[in-house]
């Protein structure tokens, strides 16, 4: 959906949203008009039926207040959210201003050149890292900023001087992908796609899908900018970066944790104050929050406990958080061994991905009505009910259709998508074979037997379907040369393409076409170097897990007659032996960037 929009219309928008964003933060500091809005009998006054607000035993009178501090955590970061969940991250990675400010270098001509290497500390580690800064500045949150509001734009401009300082040193949205402390938010509502998000994976071949890196020439042609700063991006193709690390175990610590933070959040207000009032009320003026920081950090039952605020948020937080994730992870046990038990088992990612949908409408709802619901006070009743539904019926929605996606699914779709592409480009009347049905209605197994047992087909007519998959996906940026033995796992099954086949494919392509294999790559600098198992004494290339092609009883292309021999650019004779690939130094300099 938002994939769509013109790159300058976006462009204006991030200007906007950002420009708004720095007046609210300059709001922070200096604001004499917002707090006549707050005045008793206003729109956003604080209001309780005793006219004051309990804390820890005292009733305490409602007093005006500036605004900025509610308009960031109540309004922008809610509707942020809900930007995820209902459009996907397509729309929020294009719009996001934080994002557009850390390409600040870039637009001067500052960015730096590094990019992260995936087998490095970072790389293997930078949901940990980013899940770590949210915890962080949620505790930053209930200690120092949520209120006070010097110290949340001091806080505010602090994380845009960060995101614009990786930005100088690091090439393309390295912010986004390893820093970003929102980034673990933003997975988990807009995984595996958001309810109106677009499939990147059945787009045309060379688009630019969802929220990738894109440019304006001259010309006003708009073209991609991505600078392969990341494997599996989730911009390029969110649900293919989302099925290549579901197994990970930091995926299910942030899952299972997040719905713990949430709860957590919110249920500090009322051990803090003893008093849902605290947060129902819409008080946002306790501004000396540092001062708090050693004083009793519960009030339970009417009694102040003797533990330091200091403590007990990071105790709170920390403990809910633990509560959840265990809680996850005996239910995902759970529901894997009912699993096994049923005649037609869900794969594992199936059932973990119905695991993490789970996790997010929890953590979604628990959120609005412990959040956001209790403090919109300021609208008549009606509205309240109409928005507490329409945030119930989002989210039910978005987890139907979470619930019925898997792994295998995405594949065929992708897989089918590439093949009616290729199959269109054979010199083949293929609609004598199709019963009266177009290419677009036949399903995706239905294509694989198309395209492995049409009459006249020949090994080589395989090959070149195989070759310009491989093309093709290469060009669009959704695959690197050695995550595509695995992507295309089934189609070379299907297909009955070999293992060392596809690397023999691969490395005519390389000849072909050099700027699908940048020499510097990178992060991608271990991925480069392909080690291809060497066949053991006295064996065969039949030792690969695939069904192999047996070279050896092929009729030579010079033998072909002309009507069997397609148009093709690559060459099969004997099966290349080579047991390593070509590392980046080998690989001949490209002319310029791929598009992905």
């Amino acid at each position: 959906m938002f994939a769509k929009i013109p790159e300058k219309y976006m462009h204006l928008t991030r200007w906007g949203l950002a420009i708004g964003w720095l007046i609210l933060i300059a709001s922070m500091f200096y604001d004499p008009i917002s707090a006549q809005l707050t005045a008793s009998n206003q729109l956003f006054a604080a209001s309780t039926t005793t006219g004051c607000y309990q804390f820890q035993g005292q009733c305490r009178p409602l007093t005006d207040y500036p605004l900025g501090a509610r308009i960031f955590w109540g309004m922008v970061l809610p509707l942020s959210i809900i930007t995820l969940l209902v459009f996907g991250h397509e729309a929020w990675r294009r719009i996001c201003p934080l994002s557009f400010l850390s390409q600040i270098p870039r637009a001067l001509g500052r960015q730096g050149k590094r990019t992260v290497d995936e087998s490095s500390w970072l790389g293997r580690n930078a949901l940990y890292l980013q899940f770590s800064l949210l915890f962080i500045g949620l505790n930053l949150r209930l200690l120092l900023v949520n209120s006070d509001r010097l110290l949340l734009g001091i806080f505010l401009l602090s994380t845009i001087l960060l995101a614009i300082t990786v930005g100088s040193l690091y090439d393309g949205k390295t912010w986004c992908h390893y820093f970003c402390p929102m980034a673990p938010v933003q997975m988990i509502y807009s995984e595996p796609s958001g309810l109106l998000g677009s499939e990147a994976h059945q787009a045309p071949p060379k688009t630019i899908t969802q929220s990738m890196c894109r440019t304006v020439d001259k010309s006003g042609q708009e073209k991609s900018a991505c600078v392969a700063c990341k494997v599996g991006c989730i911009d390029i193709d969110a649900e293919g970066a989302y099925w290549e690390g579901i197994k990970k175990p930091d995926r299910k610590l942030l899952y299972y944790a997040y719905v713990g933070l949430v709860i957590g959040f919110y249920l500090y207000f009322w051990l803090y104050s003893g008093s849902w009032s605290f947060l129902s009320a819409g008080v946002w003026n306790e501004t000396n929050q540092l001062a708090t920081l050693l004083q009793p950090g519960f009030f339970i039952a009417g009694q102040a406990i003797a533990i330091p605020k200091l403590i007990a948020v990071p105790l709170t937080l920390t403990v809910t958080s633990g509560m959840t994730y265990a809680i996850g992870l005996w239910a995902e046990w759970y529901y894997k061994r009912y699993n096994k038990r049923q005649r037609h088992p869900l794969s594992s990612e199936q059932v973990q991905s119905r695991m993490f949908a789970i996790a997010t409408f929890t953590a979604f709802n628990l959120l609005f009505f412990m959040g956001v619901r209790p403090t919109l006070g300021y609208l008549p009743a009606p509205i309240q009910q109409i928005l507490s539904w329409a945030a119930v019926v989002a989210s039910s929605l978005w987890v139907v259709k979470s619930w019925n996606r898997s792994m295998q699914r995405y594949n065929r779709e992708r897989d089918a998508n590439l093949l009616r592409r290729q199959l269109s480009k054979l010199n083949i009347d293929l609609s004598q074979f199709l019963e009266g049905r177009t290419m677009e209605q036949l399903k995706p197994d239905e294509l694989y037997a198309l395209a492995k047992v049409l009459p006249g087909f020949s090994n080589n007519y395989r090959l070149q379907i195989y070759q310009g998959t491989l093309k093709e996906a290469l060009e669009q940026g959704s695959v690197t040369p050695v995550r595509s033995l695995k992507v295309f796992h089934t189609l070379r099954q299907k297909l009955e393409i070999s293992e060392e086949l596809h690397w023999t494919i691969l490395d005519q392509l390389q000849t072909e076409a050099p700027n699908l294999f940048p020499a510097s790559q990178g992060h991608r600098d271990s991925e480069t170097t392909v080690i291809r198992r060497s066949p053991a004494p006295h064996t065969t290339a039949e030792a690969t897990v695939y069904r192999p092609i047996d070279r050896r009883s092929e009729t030579p292309p010079a033998q072909q007659t002309p009507a069997a021999q397609p148009d093709r650019s690559i060459s099969f004779n004997e099966l290349d032996q080579t047991v390593i690939k070509p590392t980046a130094q080998d690989i001949p300099p490209s002319d310029s960037r791929p598009d992905s």
